[in-house]
């Protein structure tokens, strides 16, 4: 059974959502394979669907992760869900400024659960040394500029043990804060929704330096010696921040080199 949740802005008197509908649909659906998926569905068979459309799964049997990886969420207990931007005259070579954006978004969020995080390169929230969130953001192309963005996230919510595989590397809010009563997932999707989204419309997607800088100040482990994985081979580096590219700036024994999103992986 899928349910339909009026997501009404109502705490907002002063139209901040200028560029967003103030009123806007949250479909619940109890299993799906892909929020991602079946919201690019609806793009392309309902027409017009109005900005920000947020789909939540209690079930998602096929989440998508970055780097072709799947995301794992158990059922009923974490927050997987989607949703859709159409970000304005956005070319598809400055697609990194709205990860940038969302991903500060998503730490501006979760601060009302009194999180405090930084954002693992590329797309990944953590909480410590621990992994509490995702991002991921696939782009329709009219020509060379982005049509609309769907963006889909996973935030840990109620988990409180995770697999032997995960549980140094995994955390989620309630582990966090120490709240022991359960998160309603809904409640918990429309305040992050509602946040993130007034976090976008408050923001310059194409300030790119803001960007940068607000992202740069935010990044795990820039600073910190860590090990990497390059061509199959383990390095000491140091980040140093993203270009202007989102290329990952690191200081290796052999000097400052840059990487995209394949050329380099954390050794946890």
């Amino acid at each position: 059974m899928n349910n339909i949740y009026d997501f009404k802005c109502s705490l907002l008197q002063n139209n901040t959502f200028s560029r967003l509908s103030l009123r806007q649909n949250l479909i619940v659906l109890d299993e799906v394979s892909s929020t991602n998926d079946y919201l690019k569905e609806l793009l392309s068979n309902i027409k017009p669907l109005p900005e920000a459309t947020a789909i939540m799964a209690k079930h998602q049997t096929k989440g998508k992760g970055q780097r072709g990886g799947t995301w794992h969420a158990n059922k009923g207990e974490n927050l997987t869900f989607s949703f859709h931007v159409n970000p304005a005259a956005l070319h598809v070579s400055h697609s990194f400024r709205l990860n940038m954006l969302i991903c500060l978004g998503i730490q501006y969020a979760l601060r009302q659960y009194g999180l405090q995080t930084l954002i693992k390169w590329p797309n990944d929230i953590y909480a410590g040394d621990r992994k509490i969130g995702g991002i991921l953001i696939e782009n329709r192309l009219v020509g060379e500029y982005i049509q609309a963005s769907i963006i889909g996230i996973g935030i840990n919510v109620n988990q409180l043990h995770f697999p032997p595989q995960l549980v140094k590397n995994a955390t989620s809010i309630r582990l966090e804060n120490g709240r022991t009563d359960t998160i309603v997932i809904e409640e918990c999707c429309i305040d992050l929704l509602y946040e993130l989204l007034r976090y976008y419309q408050l923001h310059d997607i194409q300030d790119t330096e803001a960007l940068r800088t607000s992202y740069n100040a935010n990044l795990y482990r820039r600073g910190i010696p860590s090990k990497f994985a390059v061509q199959d081979q383990e390095v000491i580096g140091t980040i140093q921040g993203v270009d202007l590219e989102g290329k990952l700036a690191v200081l290796l024994q052999q000097g400052l080199q840059r990487f995209d999103l394949k050329e380099i992986s954390f050794l946890i």
